[in-house]
This record gives C-alpha cells, sequence and structure tokens, in this order.
C-alpha cells in the first residue's frame, strides 16, 4: 500500500479539481497510490438492485457503484477498512446503525464480491471476523478522500 501522505497529498490534488477534470485525474491517484481502479465486481447476490440476467448458474455481474448505494453499504465498508484489523460482527453492530439483518446482507454481498473475507472460528461462542481483501482495502482512500471534502465544505452545507 502507498504511504498515506501521498494517498492525502493526491486526494487533495483532485479536491482542487472542476469535478468535470477528476475522473480524468483518477489516473494521477493511481499513479500515486500505486492502486488500480476497480470497475465491476464478480460474484454479487441479487438480493437488490438490478443484476445482469444469465441463463447459466455462473455467478451475475453487477456494477460496482449499484453495490455501493445500497443501505448501510458505506458505512459497513467504512467501519472495516478503516478499523486496521478484523472487525467481528458484534463490533460492527456497534458502529454502524444497521439492523443484524441488514448487516449480515451486506456483508454476505461484499464476501461474495470480494471486497471482504470472513473467517468463522470453531469456538464457543462462534466467532466470525472480516477483513478487506487486496481489491476492498483500495477503498479506504475513499473514505480519506470524504472526511478531507468534508473538513473542507461540511460548515457550507445544510444537514
Amino acid at each position: 500500500m502507498a504511504d498515506p501522505d501521498t494517498i492525502t497529498d493526491a486526494l487533495e490534488t483532485i479536491l482542487d479539481v472542476p469535478a468535470t477534470d477528476a475522473l480524468e485525474s483518477a489516473t494521477g491517484l493511481e499513479a500515486a497510490t500505486g492502486v488500480e481502479a476497480a470497475t465491476d465486481v464478480e460474484g454479487v447476490s441479487e438480493t437488490e438492485g438490478t443484476t445482469d440476467e444469465t441463463t447459466d448458474d455462473s455467478p451475475t455481474k453487477q456494477d460496482v457503484l449499484t453495490l455501493l448505494e445500497r443501505r448501510h453499504a458505506l458505512s459497513i465498508l467504512r467501519a472495516i477498512t478503516t478499523a486496521g484489523g478484523p472487525s467481528r460482527f458484534s463490533e460492527l453492530e456497534d458502529v454502524v446503525s444497521a439492523s443484524p439483518n441488514t448487516l449480515s446482507a451486506r456483508l454476505s454481498e461484499f464476501v461474495k464480491a470480494g471486497l471482504l473475507e470472513r473467517t468463522a472460528y470453531d469456538e464457543v461462542p462462534p466467532r466470525v471476523e472480516y477483513e478487506p481483501t487486496d481489491a476492498g482495502a483500495t477503498l479506504a482512500p475513499l473514505f480519506v478522500y470524504l472526511r478531507l471534502w468534508e473538513s473542507r465544505y461540511g460548515d457550507e452545507l445544510e444537514a
């Protein structure tokens, strides 16, 4: 992973670029961070939203933005990618204001999509931990960017 200061500098540069140029600047962020942008996600289950229809049993493809716009998706991913280590379900319940069913559904979708890795331990009581995969960890700069954006423009916006 790239140095966090380098990532922050790259994100601050993007904030100073007009929105129409921001997509063109993404390659600059990739160069600064060493992270390639993801364009789609494999194997997302169909519990909400739309998916490409297939006639066989192969996993469906779904646009990553559709997955991320689902209820509580960003708060769950932010909690896991910025945790600095594995996250347990009970810890996520304390941090994310989602019902247990919604939290469980999102976690399953992220695991199927390849954004999270689920590890279950054969213990009493059962212990399950979630960690970002390499692909999931590359989402962390987005949350850094959003925090920078919030610190710059948050006071100007109405809540």
